[in-house]
Formats: structure tokens, sequence, C-alpha cells
């Protein structure tokens, strides 16, 4: 698993950034229609949480496969990682949370699409925009310093993997202030009414899957994050 992924900067078009997906892959569609994506020039990036509560998590992974996107990994993929490799606990949760859509496929295929993840989504990514840098993670930045990341080296411990797609201290407490070294930074993971700012740190996730409380999906051309 790679911590952090650096894109270059996107010559030919242009780059949106997506909220927690969860499985709704026809709204990503018709979002992606309404903006006029070219799957040939632009790019999309996502906050994570790709799966569980929707209705089509098979195919929101199946993304990682297309050269136009692009993932940091959320607690949803975590819990699927750590239940099909025989967490019991991790699989109760993931079952708990929108896990059943696992009973349509085969072991062999669940475990590809572990690989999938594993292989495919980093902790983070760093997307350069002309003069300027947009990190992505599902949760939160290290020591609220993005070059915590830049500078990891070797595998990612458990503090790393709980700080970046779980934790939720920053918007919990309202924190405003700046992630260091970096010029904005967008995330998934805690619901919000609406995308929510605080300090340079974007908040997408308007809850797609949670209905009952009028959700929608985000997606944002990437440059608006850093004005």
């Amino acid at each position: 698993m790679q911590v952090l992924k650096e894109l270059p900067t996107n010559a030919l078009g242009r780059d949106f950034v997506v909220g927690d997906l969860h499985g709704y892959f026809a709204e990503l569609m018709q979002a992606l229609d309404k903006v006029k994506f070219d799957f040939t020039r632009d790019r999309l990036l996502a906050v994570g949480d790709l799966i569980n509560r929707g209705p089509d998590s098979y195919n929101c992974l199946q993304l990682l496969n297309e050269e136009w996107f692009f993932s940091v990994q959320g607690n949803h993929e975590r819990l699927m990682v750590y239940s099909l490799a025989g967490n019991q606990s991790a699989y109760q949760a993931w079952q708990k949370h929108g896990g059943g859509w696992v009973s349509l496929y085969k072991e062999e295929e669940l475990h590809d699409l572990a690989k999938l993840i594993e292989n495919k989504m980093p902790l983070a990514l760093e997307v350069s925009l002309a003069e300027q840098r947009l990190g992505i993670v599902h949760a939160e930045v290290p020591e609220d310093d993005w070059n915590s990341l830049r500078q990891w080296q070797g595998e990612a411990t458990k503090e790393l993997l709980d700080t970046t797609t779980v934790l939720r201290n920053r918007v919990h407490k309202k924190l405003d202030h700046l992630v260091a070294n970096i010029d904005a930074v967008a995330c998934g993971h805690t619901l919000v009414k609406k995308l929510t700012r605080l300090g340079n740190v974007n908040y997408l996730e308007t809850g797609i899957c949670a209905p009952q409380v009028n959700g929608y999906l985000t997606l944002v051309e990437a440059k608006k994050l850093l004005t």
C-alpha cells in the first residue's frame, strides 16, 4: 500500500473532486454528465469510501481501473481489507455498515477487489494545479502537516491508518488552523450539510448515502477548493 501518490498537473483538461461515493455509481455518472466531464482529458479525484450502503459498490471499485480516476482509501475500504484478511470484528462492523453487497460475489472476486484497494488506493493524493498543490485524504492529515505524508518512510502504521481514514477531531471541534505545507486539503468521512471549509481543509461528504437528511453527492472542480 502506498502512503502518498503525487499527480502532475493535468495539462489537457480539468480536475474534479468528489465526495464519498458509497456505491452510488449511477448518481456519479449523472453528476459527471452535468459538468460535461471529458473522459479523455479530465480527471476525477475521490476522497475515499467508494463502497458500502449504496446500490453499486462493485462498479465504484472498478473505477480504480480507469486512467482518469484516482482515490484515497477510506475507513470502509479498510474494513473490507481487514475483513477479507480474517478479522472477525472488522467483518461484523463491515456488515453493520453496508457490507452486505459482498454476498453477491465469490470469495476470489472479493480478494481481487481487496488487492485493487491495496494497490490502487493510497492513503493520500497530492495534485499539482498550476502553481498550487491540493492534498486529499479521507479523514485527517497527521500532525496537521502535509510534510508528514511526503516524508513518510516504510509501511503505514496503525496510527497513520487511523489518522488518515478514521479521525474526526478537526471537524468535530471546528478547528480552523491551516494544515501546513499544502495549499488546500480535501476530505470526506464526516457528514456535512454542504461543502464546508475549516482553515484550508474542505469537507465534501454531503451524504449521498443519507437520504433521510436530504444528502447528496458533491462534485467540485479542484481549482475551486484552492480559492
